[in-house]
């Protein structure tokens, strides 16, 4: 018999679309994006990582804005804490890296989308939690839930705000 080792030496890659709202001046525009993850188990309830995420927020107008849509960005690395019993896997993040937010679309920096809001890309830090549901050994699906905040631009505290369904699949180790 084969020892059990849950993730550990695993490799994983998890792809989200996800529902955001993020907190910019006195605006908290809803919007749309998505991310990816990959990861690789160091124990078998710690999982290192690394993730990204793209979204873009339409806003409208204010007496000291124009409209338009912001965009942003995020690169971190952090580690996940799973609670690996059962068929349904709770987990929790900890993520540190560059978050950024533009007033375009298209993430550019021009005097339109400095109209729109103030651009940024700061050191920021990620907090998480997921449940995911084992479809097999490879295979899960579920919910990620994540708050991002600026830890060297704190006039963006709090940020941004994530929640939407992932599809995980991991490969042996």
């Amino acid at each position: 018999p084969s020892s059990a080792r849950a993730d550990y030496k695993d490799w994983s890659v998890s792809l989200f679309p996800a529902y955001a709202v993020t907190y910019v001046d006195s605006r908290a525009p809803s919007g749309v994006g998505g991310g990816a993850e990959v990861g690789v188990g160091v124990t078998e309830a710690l999982t290192l990582k690394a993730s990204g995420f793209l979204s873009w927020h339409p806003v409208a107008a204010t007496k000291t804005t124009a409209a338009g849509t912001i965009g942003e960005f995020a690169t971190m690395v952090g580690i996940n804490y799973a609670l690996d019993v059962i068929r349904l896997v709770p987990s929790f993040d900890l993520d540190v890296g560059l978050l950024g937010l533009r007033g375009d679309a298209a993430f550019t920096e021009t005097a339109k989308s400095k109209s729109v809001v103030a651009a940024s890309t700061a050191f920021g830090v990620g907090v998480g939690f997921n449940l995911d549901y084992l479809l097999t050994r490879r295979w899960s699906v579920g919910l990620v839930v994540r708050y991002h905040a600026f830890l060297t631009d704190i006039t963006r505290i709090p940020v941004y705000l994530f929640v939407g369904p992932r599809v995980t699949v991991r490969f042996g180790g």
